[in-house]
């Protein structure tokens, strides 16, 4: 990059935990950037929690992971039960993969914490850096560059930037823009988020913070946070949405997964549809799709988020080597690499997850527990089995 673009900074859209991931590992790398979202302060949305070990080793990397460590659950174990009976299948434990990671743990905390530590460390880099209340609205690649035009409280603006990153989420505007596919598919079923501060250990005895409730009607997941329990059911497709959302009837719903009556206040509840859908491209021009704009999932196994801030790791690597002189062909590696593994690793994991989770067939259950016994009887398939569900699975075949 010569001349005027050299001065230019590279724009984000959109302040989630991808494109603030995005602009600490930007500044960090010596890239100038500048982030602009529409939202006139930080989502408090909390629907993603899981930050899995890669992406705890990219935080180390970036400087912000004890920020993040302090106001997280550590997870030192994955379980998965049959609802029925109350049978534990099988447990997995993450010191198994102490060998391949120096955080080999999973760790719960809600996105709406993470992003209020990461805007700090980014405005302490580069103050002024981050603008809320500014909608993207469209932009002009002039190639060498691109025009951005945003609205602000006090009216239109625009701003030049050397390079455009989407991270503006799964309704991007700005893919809608470019007119890039988004195929894929909508799942059926609905899942239910409730937040409480129930105690499962109640009803199941050695209740792992993380835990996987098989049933053919209603599966449940059960993930504990420092300071609440977030649990997720799948909701039915004849369920009528207002119905399900009525105070009586989640407590009624929780009433029934536990069996008993118990004492817990509930404190939110929110229903949403999943989907698997992949953009055609992730880079067009000089404008670079990632997280929920260039790829969503079933968040089952929590791939959704980690992978976007995966995204934002591998593309800050290639920004910042063309920002310093490589060739601007190091983009479509970005798009090339983050896009396949979005295609044959993502999907293919989560819908996995997702049939294993609802499976009614009897003989396939069956299999399934059979499976998830046998690795977890096996300290070696249970090393890959975590790697795998960590996103780390090219250290399989490292000795641990």
């Amino acid at each position: 990059m010569t001349g005027q673009t050299e001065r230019r900074p590279v724009i984000i859209i959109g302040a989630g935990p991808v494109g603030l991931a995005l602009l600490v590992a930007l500044l960090r790398r010596g890239v100038p950037a500048q982030l602009y979202e529409a939202l006139p302060e930080l989502s408090p949305e909390a629907r993603a929690s899981t930050f899995h070990p890669r992406t705890l080793e990219m935080f180390d990397e970036w400087g912000v992971l004890e920020a993040v460590l302090s106001r997280g659950h550590r997870v030192d174990r994955l379980q998965y039960w049959e609802r029925e009976g109350h049978e534990l299948i099988a447990e997995f434990r993450y010191d198994v993969i102490a060998g391949d990671t120096p955080h080999p743990y999973r760790l719960q905390c809600p996105q709406s914490v993470v992003t209020r530590l990461l805007k700090p460390i980014a405005e302490a880099l580069a103050p002024g850096c981050v603008h809320m209340n500014h909608t993207y609205l469209a932009h002009t690649d002039a190639g060498d560059h691109v025009v951005v035009t945003l609205q602000t409280p006090g009216g239109l603006t625009q701003v030049e930037g050397a390079y455009l990153c989407a991270a503006d989420g799964s309704r991007s505007a700005i893919r809608n823009q470019l007119g890039l596919r988004f195929e894929g598919l909508t799942y059926p079923d609905r899942f239910l988020l409730v937040t409480s501060d129930i105690d499962f250990k109640q009803v199941y005895p050695d209740f792992a913070s993380v835990s996987y409730i098989f049933d053919p009607q209603e599966w449940v997941i059960v993930m504990q946070l420092p300071d609440m329990t977030r649990t997720v059911f799948k909701v039915q497709p004849e369920e009528d949405e207002n119905e399900v959302l009525n105070p009586e009837q989640v407590l009624r719903r929780i009433r029934r997964f536990t069996g008993r009556t118990m004492r817990f206040t509930i404190f939110g509840s929110s229903i949403y549809s999943v989907h698997q859908r992949v953009a055609e491209r992730f880079r067009q021009g000089r404008v670079l799709l990632l997280g929920d704009a260039a790829h969503i999932n079933n968040p089952m196994g929590g791939m959704g988020m980690n992978s976007g801030i995966h995204d934002a790791h591998c593309l800050a690597e290639k920004l910042a080597l063309v920002w310093h002189g490589g060739h601007d062909c190091l983009l479509d590696e970005y798009s090339d690499a983050r896009r396949t593994y979005a295609l044959e690793t993502v999907r293919s994991s989560t819908h996995k997850n997702y049939e294993d989770m609802s499976a009614q067939n009897p003989e396939y259950r069956h299999r399934r527990n059979a499976e998830f016994r046998a690795i977890a009887r096996d300290r070696a398939r249970q090393r890959a089995y975590l790697l795998r569900t960590s996103m780390m699975e090219e250290r399989i075949s490292r000795r641990a």
